[in-house]
């Protein structure tokens, strides 16, 4: 089926549901299931469907058309930084579209319908199969990667420097709160996990070198931590400010305001998110300019726009930690 001829209706035929379902699904409202959302967007892509009607876009003024490509919207840190994208090509006078991958990895089929939906630049937030970036550089189209180090030729890169978080929330919680006994919470195969991992451990080793410090991932985390607290293991750092509010959300559950419970319970996130969203309880974090991060990853755009032989850019942005409020 051509790419172009496909639409919500073809969808909707092929799986059996109405319309407004599909459409939903690829919007990602929270009353469509998971299951059906991941029907919907894996016929969309086995269809060549976009969720913007992009032929229009380049029929209606010839304006630039970058593509974001994210998972999932319901991810706060994706949703914050398309938000600020989206505010940027709109002030810059670009199209934008966003392209929702159907696993964790930036996959080939996704940057086929990019390119055939003649796509002029990617912004990704999904780490890249190697075919991709080779496919993207022989048709000259831009990559530019956020909050991710690949270390591949072609593809620019800014990302936060995940060694300095590590250091800080190490010594927050050693020299602040003169803890011995920590946990980090990883996110199983992430680079960006790995190196705030290591460099936690080795600045705890450096400052106390008879300290504990115990990995988990998130499963564990669930079923293990509350009997963790009871031994003593009081400073907590987790890969992100998402696993740190399931963690809290799941220890109230067991023991209301365990906080206040464990005065000497602290647990520090990454990416700062209780400052930009409503409603969320404010956790000790590290925290970064996510302004920067997205003007800088639309300059290595554009400059890759207007010259396609620049040489790989690779931007590390400083974090610095926010402490959270007492009360």
């Amino acid at each position: 089926m051509n790419p172009r001829s496909t639409g919500l209706k073809s969808i909707a035929y092929e799986l059996g549901l109405s319309i407004n379902t599909v459409s939903r699904a690829l919007r990602d409202c929270d009353d469509i299931s998971d299951s059906t959302k991941e029907r919907v967007r894996q016929k969309a892509y086995e269809l060549g469907y976009m969720p913007n009607n992009v032929s229009q876009f380049i029929k209606r003024d010839g304006k630039r058309l970058v593509a974001v490509i994210v998972n999932s919207l319901k991810n706060m840190y994706f949703s914050i930084v398309c938000e600020k994208l989206v505010s940027i090509f709109s002030e810059e006078n670009y199209d934008f579209t966003i392209v929702y991958a159907s696993s964790k990895r930036l996959e080939l089929d996704v940057l086929k319908q990019c390119i055939s939906q003649r796509i002029d630049g990617i912004i990704t937030l999904l780490e890249p199969e190697d075919s991709v970036i080779e496919n993207a550089k022989l048709n000259h189209i831009p990559l530019v990667i956020i909050g991710r180090q690949v270390n591949k030729d072609y593809i620019d890169e800014i990302y936060t420097d995940d060694e300095l978080g590590g250091k800080l929330a190490a010594n927050y919680l050693v020299n602040y709160h003169k803890l011995d006994k920590f946990v980090y919470i990883k996110m199983p195969n992430v680079e960006c996990s790995r190196r705030r991992q290591k460099a936690f451990q080795q600045t705890l080793s450096a400052l106390l070198p008879d300290s504990e410090c115990l990995i988990l991932d998130p499963k564990q985390m669930n079923s293990q931590m509350m009997n963790l607290i009871n031994q003593g293991y009081l400073g907590i750092f987790c890969f992100n400010d998402e696993l740190a509010y399931t963690l809290l959300k799941g220890l109230n559950k067991e023991i209301p305001n365990v906080r206040k419970v464990y005065p000497r319970l602290h647990i520090i996130g990454f990416d700062c998110l209780s400052t930009r969203v409503c409603g969320l309880m404010d956790i000790t974090s590290i925290d970064y300019d996510y302004d920067e991060i997205c003007h800088t990853a639309f300059t290595l755009l554009q400059e890759k726009l207007k010259n396609m032989k620049r040489e790989k850019k690779v931007v590390k942005l400083p974090v610095k930690l926010h402490q959270r409020k007492y009360f």
